[in-house]
């Protein structure tokens, strides 16, 4: 019973082992300039706004079907997720650390907020 309500308590209080932090949008254009192979990028937007306009190297896994699909984000790399305005993003983290991945990043401001060019199909 301490130890649940130790648990409870911390994450409340925002003391838990939680691995997920938030990053600006000009912080994520500089670690995809670092192009390195520990990162996994993820459009959690739905095909049709993916398509409309979308980051080079992001991979697009909506969040409407991320429970279904999730395989393909390596767990071992760190996830890097990014939306329309970081609400589905940070939903898509949340599922994410429910499925036990232990580095996720949320890009704060999503696709409203980046400044850097995107690829249309």
């Amino acid at each position: 019973m301490i130890m649940a309500l130790f648990l409870a308590g911390n994450y409340l209080f925002g003391q838990n082992d939680s691995s997920l932090t938030s990053i600006s949008t000009a912080e994520l254009a500089e670690k995809m300039k670092d192009k390195s192979e520990d990162v996994f990028y993820v459009d959690v937007r739905e095909p049709s706004e993916y398509e409309e306009g979308h980051i080079e190297g992001m991979t697009n896994v909506p969040l409407s079907t991320l429970k279904d699909n999730y395989e393909v984000i390596p767990k071992d790399k760190e996830v890097v997720l990014i939306c329309r305005s970081g609400n589905r993003s940070m939903q898509a983290a949340t599922i994410l650390e429910e499925l036990g991945y232990p580095r996720i990043v949320n890009v704060d401001g999503g696709m409203l907020s980046w400044q850097g060019e995107v690829v249309t199909e």
